[in-house]
């Protein structure tokens, strides 16, 4: 039986202090090769010299990415921000592993767009056809261990770091 793995957010707490570089091109790199055909026809083509920010809390982390070429690059801080979602951790997974609807999110306040509305929808709508499945083995069994974790924590009444 495999240990019982600690919320995303207690996990991912040292992201507070570290460079988010590293990061940001390990979910650029995995972004391009999961989307590759969808920006080889031009999608997000208006994220194009500037960023997608995206601020996270608990632990309060911000990640900047742009269109480069037909690929997700992590974003210069000069690059101007497009857009700019805001989430708490714990739900970015669960929408990730799709144990909850990013609208649903949404509408509770829980997700939130900035900026250039109709591009951070693109973005969305994008991600949302994206089926974990494709995902490397290793990466679906921490995704779906982390998911399940935040949902026994909500189970238990702890707080998934969102508020309204």
């Amino acid at each position: 039986m495999p240990l019982p793995m600690p919320r995303p957010s207690r996990l991912l707490a040292p992201l507070r202090v570290l460079p988010s570089a590293p990061l940001e091109v390990v979910i650029a790199g995995v972004t391009s090769r999961l989307l590759a055909e969808p920006l080889a026809d031009g999608a997000l083509e208006g994220l194009a010299g500037g960023a997608l920010v995206v601020r996270m809390s608990d632990p309060e982390v911000e990640l900047r990415f742009t269109v480069v070429g037909g690929r997700v690059c992590p974003a210069s801080p000069r690059d101007e921000p497009r857009v700019v979602v805001r989430a708490a951790l714990d739900d970015l997974v669960l929408v990730l592993a799709q144990r909850t609807d990013p609208d649903t999110l949404f509408f509770q306040r829980r997700l939130r767009l900035e900026g250039d509305t109709a591009l951070g929808l693109e973005v969305k709508n994008l991600l949302d056809t994206v089926d974990p499945a494709v995902l490397p083995a290793p990466v679906q069994g921490v995704l779906h261990r982390a998911a399940a974790a935040i949902v026994a924590g909500a189970d238990a009444g702890f707080s998934s770091g969102h508020h309204a």
